[in-house]
């Protein structure tokens, strides 16, 4: 398994800088020094055998806003390639959208915006010339959760090409179980991403072990893609681990075989060393 951790390695430097919504004449500036800084991770990812990254949503900052002017894709090409050089063939890319993004909103400007937005990760992942699948939550739930799932249904083929061919779901920690998440890809076909925390909060019943079996069939022969946290004690269920829990950790990877790991932990690359680190001792690196 390939272990990864979420968007920035706080210990060189900063790969998810944004702006103001009123300082958007800084853009191309902030997006070539999140360039420059992801170029730079993913190199050092590589040197210490972390090989998945979840690249960050604001790598060009506001980029699908209606007042965004850059043409980033044109005037940030060469950069973009550049990166996307370092990532071939070594390295499995992820993006995930933020909370804003509700595709199946019975709200028409959300789910305007949460398709524009979606456009520009895969734009993104497109100008890099690289693999990566966009994981996004079903969403909203109001008028129930059968009326939650079909309104995914009918706004995702609202979606340009390149984001339906790309697009994931993850089960969440309230709402849809991995057994939703599997409703929809017997209609959507859109592999489905397991997170341990939300399945302990929120399942069907089934075992670790049984979730991952179903979902693995989602993923069509490749490698699932999974998240992984602990709960972080003191804190409300769900709440993310500052670090990561070497025994809680250990435990969980001798459960799992052939899934590569998105590290959803607070202190990032430092618990991503100590995976790698248990991942060896165990010999389950790839």
């Amino acid at each position: 398994m390939k272990i990864g951790y979420v968007s920035t390695n706080r210990s060189l430097c900063k790969a998810d800088s944004t702006v103001r919504l009123d300082h958007l004449e800084k853009v191309r500036e902030v997006s070539e020094r999140n360039l420059n800084c992801l170029k730079r991770t993913l190199i050092w990812n590589m040197d210490h055998d972390i090989l998945f990254f979840r690249i960050s949503s604001n790598t060009i900052p506001f980029a699908s806003h209606p007042k965004m002017s850059l043409n980033w894709r044109d005037e940030l090409g060469d950069q973009l390639r550049s990166v996307g050089d370092v990532i071939m063939g070594r390295i499995r890319i992820s993006m995930h959208p933020g909370q804003y993004v509700v595709l199946n909103s019975n709200r028409r400007e959300v789910v305007e915006s949460s398709v524009a937005e979606l456009k520009y990760h895969a734009d993104l992942l497109d100008s890099m010339g690289v693999d990566g699948y966009i994981q996004i939550h079903v969403g909203s739930s109001q008028g129930g959760k059968k009326e939650g799932l079909r309104r995914f249904q009918e706004n995702f083929y609202l979606l340009p090409e390149n984001v339906m061919k790309r697009l994931a779901i993850e089960n969440d920690d309230r709402v849809y179980t991995v057994n939703d998440c599997l409703d929809l890809w017997d209609v959507l076909r859109t592999p489905v991403v397991f997170d341990n925390l939300h399945h302990d909060l929120n399942n069907n019943g089934e075992s670790l072990e049984d979730a991952l079996r179903m979902v693995r069939n989602t993923w069509k022969g490749n490698r699932p893609m999974t998240d992984y946290s602990s709960q972080e004690k003191g804190e409300r269920p769900g709440v993310h681990a500052s670090t990561l829990s070497i025994s809680h950790f250990l435990d969980y990877v001798k459960r799992v075989d052939n899934v590569d790991v998105m590290l959803e932990i607070k202190d990032k690359e430092k618990s991503a060393l100590r995976a790698v680190e248990i991942l060896k001792e165990i010999g389950k690196l790839d």
